[in-house]
């Protein structure tokens, strides 16, 4: 009987042992595969459908084709959430985000925890919390935190935290204030069961909590390493004994697996279920994959945007979560790294892309650049296949940016501008011609007056009253019958009258040629005046020829006759004296005069009502030649009586050569 007994059971034993195996396809992958230990310590999978795997010699990550190393340093346990890897280890936590490391010191790591966005760490001694640039130390009780943390666990708005002296309920972790001990034991791990707590001891089986209370326990075996629920069964891992697999709810046996029947060693340390439902085993002989055979058809089809590079430098993936993102004219080299993973099919996941247009064909090629892009809005899209079932499509839409001097907004600001300058450019013309029409006006206006001062002057330069006595003398002399002094008169009269001529057509003449002129009009002054006077001319020119000398005609000649007509008026016998001389590239002309004095003689101008513009016209004459020039009239004093009048002006000197 007790021989049948043994017989039956190992006859159910080989039965179930056939039955896991029908049903699973088993896989070992080692350092011949690319794992860079046969020591596997913790698996995860991320939102992608990368599997973690560390290693006591460094943590890779696998796609179902290949292992790629990511960090050397051994890694006591992984998480990933988000973008985010989060790698335990012996003396603290490594933040791993894309190409970016960050290391955060702390108490060895056994277990990393997520709830709400807050990263808990269970160390050797006590649970931290991560903030951003440093793990803190949580205060929940003197008893938890100076126990080796397991696990943590959020259920029933509790927190469950597992130690090596027992099981804590916690209404918070941050600012507990209930805290409480419901089983007093060695905690390797806990999970979830239907709102109740299935808690591993390392070596007194299960405890099912429910309500806080230890409803039931189980029997299993002795060194547990870790437990995990995998549909409706409790897969219960050991070290040195296999693995034990119970069914749910009644915690039933179910089989086992070990090196007598499945794989190489009895030592397990992790078992972790992918979301294609493969179990992968974590082991001191290298990692397993248990896959499911008749689940096949539950092939993850899912794709992602993994990277972006930007004129060879990566830029952050959080970009793929943007609607829109705009890139500067210079950005326009896009690489775009996308992936659909399937741990199954590994070799059977195809891609095709396409911007804007149609799409490419399938290949297995999962990475595409762009080079050169044009300044516009692009859409890219991805897909993949696995076996034929098609990805849901993903997009990123993004904007190479015009380079600015072609914007519709820069054309127009220079357009604007140059409107701008136009005006300014227009209005400084128009003004400069108006500035150059003024000169001009100006210039014709003093032309016209200095003309006009010109005509006045000849008219002047002949007075009537000298022509008329010159013409009477000369009618005297011819009468008395003095022939001689009558043609010396007529001779010098006409050499005057021809001179006079002459020189109203020229602007200028020289120095010499109105000395000459000045001599001509004295002499006959002389002749045909009642008053006697003697006069003197005289040159100081620093070796310059009077013939090189230009000068406006008769303009000396008014100045005379002002003296001879009003300046000798009540002398017997007066005298002239006019100077010319050359100085700092002035002219100089001095007319002196001993009569009664410019004031005086303006005194009987005004009693007898005789009104002599010659000297007001010459002096405008002289003002109008250069506003260089200087004019003065000034009556000369000696012992307060007056001796006569100097008129004394300058004008800029001016020669023909």
């Amino acid at each position: 009987m007790v021989i049948f007994r043994k017989n039956l059971i190992i006859f159910f034993f080989f039965i179930m042992v056939n039955m896991f195996s029908q049903q699973n396809s088993l896989q070992l992958y080692k350092i011949e595969n690319g794992l860079p230990s046969n020591q596997i310590i913790d698996i995860t999978q991320d939102q992608i459908g990368y599997l973690w795997v560390t290693t006591d010699k460094g943590v890779v990550k696998f796609d179902g084709n290949d292992f790629v190393l990511i960090n050397k340093q051994k890694a006591t346990s992984v998480l990933s959430k988000n973008n985010t890897i989060f790698l335990g280890t012996n003396n603290g936590l490594i933040i791993k985000k894309t190409d970016n490391e960050q290391f955060l010191e702390t108490k060895k790591v056994n277990k990393i925890y997520t709830y709400k966005n807050n990263i808990y760490v269970a160390t050797v001694q006590g649970i931290y919390k991560n903030n951003k640039d440093y793990l803190k130390p949580l205060r929940l009780n003197t008893q938890i935190d100076f126990s080796i943390v397991t696990d943590i666990i959020f259920l029933n708005d509790s927190f469950y935290v597992a130690t090596n002296k027992g099981l804590w309920i916690l209404n918070d972790l941050d600012n507990p204030i209930k805290v409480k001990k419901i089983i007093n034991d060695n905690i390797v791990c806990l999970t979830k069961f239907q709102k109740k707590i299935i808690v591993a001891t390392k070596n007194n089986g299960l405890q099912i909590v429910d309500n806080n209370i230890v409803k039931k326990q189980i029997s299993t075996l002795k060194n547990i390493s870790s437990i995990e629920k995998i549909k409706n069964d409790i897969w219960i891992a050991s070290y040195d004994n296999g693995i034990e697999v119970l069914s749910l709810p009644s915690f039933t046996f179910k089989h086992k697996i070990n090196k007598y029947n499945a794989i190489a060693t009895n030592k397990i340390i992790k078992v972790y279920n992918d979301i294609e439902n493969t179990v992968w085993l974590a082991t001191n002989k290298g990692l397993y994959s248990l896959k499911n055979t008749q689940k096949q058809k539950n092939n993850n089809s899912k794709i992602f945007f993994e990277n972006l590079v930007v004129n060879h430098q990566n830029v952050d993936s959080l970009l793929y979560s943007k609607k829109k993102v705009k890139f500067t004219p210079s950005e326009n080299n896009i690489l775009f790294k996308f992936k659909s993973i399937n741990l199954i099919y590994p070799k059977n996941i195809l891609y095709r892309y396409k911007i804007n247009d149609n799409f490419s064909s399938w290949s297995t090629k999962n990475e595409v650049q762009f080079a050169n892009l044009k300044a516009g809005k692009y859409n890219f899209k991805i897909q993949s296949s696995v076996n034929g079932k098609k990805s849901d499509i993903k997009s990123f839409s993004f904007i190479i940016d015009q380079v600015f001097y072609k914007k519709i907004e820069f054309i127009l600001a220079l357009i604007g501008l140059f409107f701008v300058i136009g005006y300014f450019i227009l209005d400084s013309y128009i003004k400069s011609i108006h500035q150059k029409n003024k000169a001009k006006v100006e210039k014709l206006q003093s032309e016209n007056h200095l003309l006009s001062l010109e005509q006045k002057a000849l008219q002047l330069q002949m007075n009537p009253h000298f022509i008329f006595n010159v013409l009477n003398s000369i009618k005297a002399l011819g009468n008395s019958g003095k022939t001689e002094e009558l043609n010396s008169t007529i001779s010098s009269f006409s050499k005057l009258l021809r001179n006079i001529l002459n020189n109203s057509r020229l602007e200028e003449i020289s120095l010499h040629s109105e000395i000459n002129s000045l001599k001509n009009y004295i002499e006959l002054e002389q002749k045909m005046s009642s008053k006697i006077f003697n006069y003197d001319i005289t040159t100081s020119l620093n070796s310059i020829d009077p013939e090189e000398i230009l000068i406006p005609s008769m303009l000396i000649q008014p100045f005379i006759e002002n003296s001879i007509k009003h300046g000798f008026k009540a002398l017997k016998k007066g005298k002239i004296t006019v100077s010319f001389e050359v100085k700092n590239k002035f002219l100089e002309c001095t007319v002196i005069d001993d009569g009664i004095g410019i004031n005086q003689s303006k005194k009987q101008k005004e009693n007898t009502a005789h009104q002599s513009v010659a000297l007001k016209i010459a002096k405008e004459r002289i003002e109008n030649i250069s506003s260089l020039n200087s004019f003065k009239i000034n009556e000369i004093l000696e012992n307060k009586i007056v001796k006569g009048t100097k008129i004394w002006f300058k004008i800029p000197l001016k020669t023909d050569y």
